[in-house]
């Protein structure tokens, strides 16, 4: 599978984009690159993929990128673009040439055991965001909590907090509000006394 394959695949399923037939046309005007897709309902990204081959003379890229974004101001598009450069390598300049008119990704062409990881840490710009699970969130919260607690803090009162915390803050409140009573009881009756 290729780096443009990959990029397809992932827009596709996790980021909801739907794939537009080539070559894509802006009014009369029609532009071959490797993928074009446009985002689903709640963003309407248009992201383009160019396959830079190693022959190819990044002026060449440059000015399909300058004529393609002119054409959609030409017809008043408001959608953003977004340019992925895969498999060859692109000179600094012109990524900074192409950033003027569009959003540039340049991924060159990860390979090996994390290269999906690679390509989804460059397209994350253009995904949903991921929320972790409620469990992993508690798992993080604990163990930040007790990282941070003194090592004279007693285990008891610990344990019923954190315990707590999974029912919401009033079972927290309520916790440690009788924990407080229980602990300073013995010293109010000790002055009821006197």
């Amino acid at each position: 599978m290729t780096t443009s394959d990959r990029v397809v695949d992932l827009l596709v399923s996790e980021g909801g984009y739907r794939e537009l037939p080539k070559p894509f046309k802006v009014g009369a005007i029609s532009f071959d690159f490797t993928h074009v897709l446009v985002a689903g309902e709640r963003a309407n990204d248009l992201v383009v993929v160019i396959e830079v081959k190693g022959d190819a003379q990044d002026d060449a890229v440059i000015r399909r990128m300058l004529a393609f974004t002119r054409a959609l101001d030409v017809m008043r598009s408001k959608r953003p673009v977004t340019a992925v450069l895969t498999s060859g390598q692109v000179s600094a300049e012109t990524v900074r040439s192409m950033s003027n008119v569009c959003r540039v990704l340049p991924l060159g062409a990860p390979s090996g055991p994390t290269a999906l990881t690679a390509v989804r840490d460059w397209l994350s710009v253009l995904l949903p965001l991921q929320q972790p699970s409620t469990k992993e969130l508690q798992v993080s919260w604990e163990h930040d909590f007790r990282a941070l607690l003194p090592q004279d803090v007693t285990a008891d009162l610990v344990e019923a907090v954190v315990g707590a915390a999974a029912l919401g803050k009033e079972a927290v409140e309520a916790q440690f509000s009788s924990a407080m009573e229980n602990a300073i009881a013995p010293a109010l009756q000790e002055e009821g006394d006197n």
